[in-house]
């Protein structure tokens, strides 16, 4: 709407087609392309002119002069368009919102007939019900990769990535574990989410959403322990079941090495899964030895006045960290007092103390760690 609310020249077209596309009143039609939940809240508004455009000349679902080749269930789905006339238009834009969210890819991934049912979830109760055809007819409009994957029935395969769709399922699906990290998060869902509340409560949404400029966080021992994938070994099983972990989200991913002991930390896993953590860390530390030794998670710390031996008054302080395995600590010690200054750090875990070893060359409130077997010949 223009500031004076009188509809702009783009509304009053599309409202025109839709009216006539639809056999429904204009001023019906217009009041839809009106709605605040219908001017683009991810991106440029959807245009009703734009999406009956999409059913007559799309290459794959569009009828290029013959009779229509995609339905209400979708591709070659002879059932009609149930379009209320009311509502339609809106669901159609929201749907769209839904998959711009998405990283578009250039492979089809993703299954409509399973996009449709998390489009429902997200977009509830704004949008309780998203038919196959609807979403298929959005993605198309979109310019989204869209390929035919056998041939026969209803359901085409979208342009969008697989994995961000997976972490979007399980967090608005019914009875779906959630994820644990979120590096598949899409871009756009925080905004969309906030978005949807507020075009829904009636408020015109004008700030333009900004994507985020993807940074390419360099990531060195992911990249090598994803390539261990296939060894016949303790280090290969590890890093079959870490790359699973990532994909599925169930964990962040390992930047470095000390990133996969507070994996450890944080999920279950048995004896045998820790010794091949300890022994894939020494090895990546002997194949790139100018990596950073590893610190572990401070649990505690506390700092107290002391009143001193006789040559005055100092301060002790005291602070815990996790020991790698998890099960001790880490205690590191500084008496600042005058006349007995002492400074010491020791690993409270007989597992830990013979399997790591403190680095040399490093100051007490510098310490870092490194396998023992570090040196031991793969």
């Amino acid at each position: 709407m223009t500031p004076n609310n009188t509809p702009n020249r783009a509304l009053q077209q599309d409202a025109r087609a839709w009216s006539k596309f639809t056999g429904t009143k204009y001023t019906t039609a217009l009041r839809q392309m009106s709605s605040p939940l219908a001017q683009g809240l991810l991106g440029k508004r959807v245009s009703a002119r734009h999406l009956i455009r999409t059913l007559s000349e799309h290459d794959l679902v569009g009828a290029r002069g013959g009779d229509p080749v995609l339905g209400e269930n979708g591709f070659r789905s002879e059932s009609p368009w149930q379009l209320d006339g009311k509502s339609d238009f809106i669901e159609l834009a929201l749907i769209t919102e839904f998959l711009r969210m998405f990283t578009p890819t250039s492979a089809a991934e993703v299954g409509s007939y399973s996009l449709k049912h998390t489009a429902e979830w997200f977009l509830s109760p704004r949008c309780s019900y998203v038919s196959n055809g609807r979403l298929i007819w959005a993605a198309a409009a979109m310019g989204l990769s869209i390929t035919d994957p056998d041939g026969e029935g209803p359901n085409l395969l979208i342009g969008i990535s697989e994995r961000e769709h997976d972490y979007v399922r399980r967090m608005v699906g019914h009875g779906q574990s959630r994820p644990r990290a979120d590096h598949y998060l899409p871009a756009g869902y925080e905004h969309l989410r906030d978005a949807l509340t507020r075009a829904g409560a009636g408020e015109l949404v004008t700030s333009d959403w900004v994507p985020p400029v993807p940074t390419d966080e360099p990531a060195p021992f992911h990249d090598w322990l994803v390539r261990q994938v296939g060894r016949n070994d303790a280090v290969g099983d590890l890093a079959g079941d870490y790359s699973a972990g990532v994909h599925d989200s169930d964990h962040h991913l390992a930047r470095t090495a000390g990133d996969l002991l507070t994996i450890f930390h944080e999920t279950s896993h048995s004896a045998e899964a820790y010794d091949a953590a300890v022994t894939s860390i020494a090895e990546w530390m002997r194949t790139a030895p100018s990596v950073d030794p590893i610190r572990t998670k401070p649990v505690g710390e506390s700092k107290d006045d002391h009143q001193g031996w006789g040559a005055g008054a100092g301060t002790t302080e005291r602070y815990e960290y996790l020991c790698p395995c998890g099960a001790g600590a880490i205690i590191e010690e500084h008496d600042n007092i005058p006349g007995f200054r002492e400074h010491d750090v020791r690993i409270f875990c007989d597992k830990c103390r013979e399997e790591w070893r403190f680095v040399e060359g490093r100051g007490v409130r510098d310490w870092a760690l490194e396998p023992t077997a570090m040196n031991t010949a793969a």
